[in-house]
């Protein structure tokens, strides 16, 4: 039989060569730290990120009247009628259509409303029942003498950019105002 005494010594032994076990996870203490780290992380990066999306939405409308411009001179040029590109200031909306008195095509008038953060300042722009015309192109694609040669478009945070006439006067172009 064996001895009671070495068997008790042989399990002592073993216990001590196992190393201690831990359970899986994190302590209570890193979990702390890293939720510290993250709002930390987080408080610095929020007005960096806001600025960014009020500035891609202002963008974003300029580049869409911008696009819209090209709009209004290919349906002029393809209807063969002079074309209209108006504005709303008062409800943000702004749009295409052929010129009162043309017969163009009613289907391919376009209307748009601006992102609520963003309007136009159109105080150089005379306004006819509060619309604007904003750009008026001839059936051959130039614009007209009397369409405006700036367009404000701001946001309520004070950001702005200007839609303007190019140096050669047959096109527009966004001009990033500076702080």
């Amino acid at each position: 039989m064996a001895d009671p005494a070495a068997t008790t010594t042989s399990r002592i032994g073993m216990l001590r060569n196992k190393p201690a076990q831990r359970g899986a996870g994190f302590t209570l203490v890193e979990l702390i730290i890293v939720m510290m780290l993250l709002a930390t992380v987080t408080a610095l990066s929020l007005p960096t990120l806001s600025r960014s999306m009020r500035q891609r939405h202002l963008a974003g409308e300029a580049a869409r009247f911008l696009a819209l411009t090209e709009y209004a001179r290919d349906e002029a040029i393809s209807q063969g009628v002079p074309t209209i590109l108006w504005i709303d200031p008062a409800s943000g909306r702004f749009g295409v259509e052929a010129k009162a008195g043309f017969t163009g095509d009613e289907r391919r008038a376009r209307e748009f409303e601006v992102n609520p953060d963003v309007h136009f300042e159109a105080d150089a722009v005379p306004t006819k029942n509060g619309v604007a015309k904003a750009v008026e192109f001839a059936p051959d694609g130039t614009p007209d003498e009397s369409s405006v040669e700036s367009l404000r478009i701001a946001d309520r945070f004070g950001s702005a950019l200007t839609v303007a006439r190019t140096l050669g006067r047959d096109s527009y172009e966004i001009l990033k105002e500076q702080p």
